[in-house]
């Protein structure tokens, strides 16, 4: 019984020293960085995704001119007349690989407007409009041409009321060839290219 009671003070007093903790003291200092351990093996290397979808056609290098009103050099009726747009550098405008679209612009009204691509042949009144980019000693030129469709004709040339010219460089058009712009619309060609 002796033993019995003893051992119940044991256990009784080991667990009074047990369950009295102290205040947790304060936190020691920060000990030193350990060295970095060895990089692991590379992991094997993954599929491949799948192809992504085509991206839109880069618009970045395109340069368009403002709308130039018409202003050709001569005066009053003439059997031929020209009007320069533009000059730019080799830089700007690269001959062998860019493409070049002159466009004409009609008013109709205060609402409504009509753009045609040149060259255009205006029959109704025996007019043909084009134009001419030439490279000279002080750079390349855009120019509206005009002359009559008949022999003997004096026109003024009133169709169009301003002129604009597009500049597609070589890069950009990859894939695509002059012929197929020439035959895009000038809305399908704004719309290509964000022309405002």
């Amino acid at each position: 019984m002796k033993n019995l009671i003893g051992c119940v003070m044991i256990v009784l007093l080991s667990i009074g020293s047990i369950s009295c903790e102290g205040e947790d003291g304060a936190v020691g200092p920060q000990g030193e960085q350990g060295i970095q351990g060895d990089q692991g093996p590379q992991g094997d290397q993954g599929d491949q995704g799948d192809q992504g979808d085509q991206g839109d056609t880069g618009t970045a290098n395109v340069v368009y001119s403002d709308w130039i009103a018409r202003d050709f050099e001569v005066s009053g009726p003439q059997p031929s007349n020209t009007q320069l747009l533009t000059t730019l550098s080799s830089a700007e405008l690269n001959l062998s690989e860019d493409v070049v679209l002159v466009y004409g612009r009609r008013v109709v009204n205060a609402i409504l407007s009509e753009v045609y691509q040149l060259p255009y042949a205006l029959t109704s009144q025996q007019e043909y409009y084009t134009f001419q980019v030439a490279n000279f000693t002080t750079g390349v030129t855009i120019r509206i041409e005009v002359s009559a469709l008949d022999n003997d004709g004096n026109n003024n040339f009133t169709f169009f009321n301003d002129f604009r010219y597009v500049i597609i460089p070589g890069g950009v058009a990859a894939g695509k060839s002059a012929t197929d712009y020439e035959n895009m619309s000038y809305k399908e060609v704004a719309e290509l290219f964000n022309i405002q």
